[in-house]
């Protein structure tokens, strides 16, 4: 990695801390878990960044709206609004949330609720789960409907096959590369001339890339530019600006690979990234 890279604070243009950004060293936390499922909603007006640190509950992190990008080791997820990540407990993480960010924060027991495995895994919680989880911020409620929200909600996070998962290789030549495509997500060098920038066949490099990367460079470079499209996007950006900011000449063509991608239009993605239909909701609960 190139020495001026700090691979605990570099992981993404977007996802780094900044003079702008509150920057939050999380607490500690120990003693035992007398909950099986708490937490609630939370909202940012200036970007924030939780630097890496880990739990001793599994916690469920879901985006309401604007983005929330995730890292653990090598690993990024971007978190578009009504998407969610499952994080295991005592899994070190850090946690970046843009301006005005709204989003849900739940921990669950490991001892009285499901585990969804040793990885981060992402999931969709349906509408239901977080009015459940609004619903158990509520202190006047007995045990016995507590325990049966809580059933409810936990059984609801189910596993999906589609990720906004990216790694980071820190393996160089590959590192070398990976940030230079970080830097500017537009670069549209094709694989054999970043071998020849890097002095390795096209075949090598491929094979290389994907070791390190777990993908092929096209997917993976497809992938680094549809993440960092949502973020620009979820800011509010314009939909040309961000087509040319991600390396495509055609808007059109843009918009094509973007709902291909995503199952939505990049303006119907920025709407629903800027809705203040979960923010009423949000700031209600927190009242």
């Amino acid at each position: 990695m190139p020495p001026d890279r700090d691979p605990v604070e570099n992981w993404l243009p977007w996802g780094s801390p900044s003079q702008d950004a509150l920057v939050v060293q999380p607490e500690d936390a120990s003693g035992d878990v007398d909950f099986v499922l708490a937490g609630g909603p939370s909202r940012t007006h200036q970007p924030v960044v939780w630097l890496e640190h880990s739990h001793r509950t599994h916690e469920v992190l879901v985006a309401l709206s604007g983005l929330l990008t995730v890292r653990a080791g090598d690993d990024v997820w971007a978190l578009p609004p009504r998407n969610g990540l499952w994080i295991p407990a005592g899994l070190p993480h850090a946690v970046r949330a843009g301006t005005d960010s709204r989003f849900l924060t739940v921990y669950l027991d490991p001892g009285r609720s499901r585990d969804l495995g040793p990885e981060p895994v992402t999931v969709a919680p349906s509408a239901l789960f977080s009015e459940l989880v609004l619903h158990l911020t509520s202190q006047d409620m007995s045990d016995e409907a507590r325990h049966h929200a809580e059933q409810v909600a936990i059984h609801l996070l189910e596993p999906v096959t589609a990720s906004t998962r990216i790694t980071v290789p820190t393996v160089e030549p590959v590192a070398r590369i990976v940030h230079e495509l970080l830097d500017d997500p537009g670069d549209d060098r094709t694989l054999a001339q970043w071998a020849r920038h890097v002095g390795l066949s096209t075949s090598t490099l491929g094979r290389v890339f994907r070791r390190a990367s777990g993908q092929p460079f096209g997917r993976w470079r497809l992938h680094l530019r549809m993440n960092v499209a949502m973020a620009r996007l979820s800011e509010g950006a314009r939909v040309s600006d961000v087509a040319d900011a991600v390396g495509y000449t055609s808007t059109s063509a843009f918009v094509a690979v973007f709902r291909r991608e995503t199952g939505l239009t990049p303006g119907s993605f920025r709407d629903a990234a800027r809705s203040p239909d979960d923010a009423s909701r949000t700031d209600a609960a927190s009242s």
